[in-house]
């Protein structure tokens, strides 16, 4: 797995569906790990069928190693334990953020967009807004605007313009049925969605800096 950046490096840890790599296949990959202690014995039972009788048999209790057979030479077999590994120190140094803010992180990047990466990207984003000093009706409509604000940003992030005021009020339109007016955007949301801007990209470098710092210590890894 290449670290080019945490962005990408983010998405490519949660590329291969159901690949979860906990601190203890990382050890053991690393070598730290010893063998455990060796299977004990246990009954198991086999119930009847037709006119056959219950059996029970005693049976080795062990761990099983599934390992994949494939047509590839040993070189790239050994690279892909190495991208295995990187993508665990990845997703392991995404697990030490909070929930909401990992949550955000993986509605930005994840491959495969959920709602509730949504949801909580959205709380979040809320939970930090300052409304104070809003009328009740434009906070209403703040809050709504969040979601608008991170659709916006993830189109940044993927290489797209910032929305303009007219696909604002078109996507408020389309997503919630509320009107807002682009000819006042000035006067009435210029400033909400300044601040929106600035929330979310901090927010975002909150949820990077964990995975900048694997790519630097696997960069200082190599340069040693």
């Amino acid at each position: 797995m290449r670290l080019i950046n945490a962005r990408q490096a983010w998405a490519d840890s949660q590329l291969e569906s159901n690949t979860s790599i906990s601190a203890g296949a990382l050890a053991h990959a690393e070598g730290r790990v010893a063998p455990g202690p060796r299977g004990r014995r246990q009954e198991a039972l086999f119930p009847a069928t037709a006119e056959d009788k219950e059996a029970r048999i005693q049976v080795s209790r062990q761990r099983i190693s599934i390992s994949e057979t494939r047509r590839t030479p040993i070189g790239r077999s050994s690279d892909r334990v190495a991208h295995l590994l990187t993508m665990g120190k990845v997703q392991q140094a995404i697990e030490t953020l909070p929930f909401n803010l990992q949550q955000f992180g993986h509605y930005l990047y994840h491959p495969c967009l959920t709602m509730r990466h949504v949801m909580n990207a959205s709380a979040l984003v809320t939970s930090r807004l300052d409304v104070n000093g809003m009328s009740a009706g434009k906070r209403a409509k703040a809050i709504y605007l969040v979601t608008i604000a991170l659709q916006s940003y993830k189109a940044q992030v993927c290489g797209s313009e910032q929305w303009g005021p007219a696909r604002v009020a078109g996507e408020m339109k389309a997503f919630y049925g509320i009107q807002i007016a682009p000819a006042n955007w000035s006067r009435d949301w210029k400033g909400l969605w300044d601040d929106l801007a600035t929330l979310i990209e901090t927010l975002d470098l909150e949820a990077q800096s964990p995975v900048w710092s694997v790519i630097h210590a696997e960069k200082d890894k190599k340069t040693a």
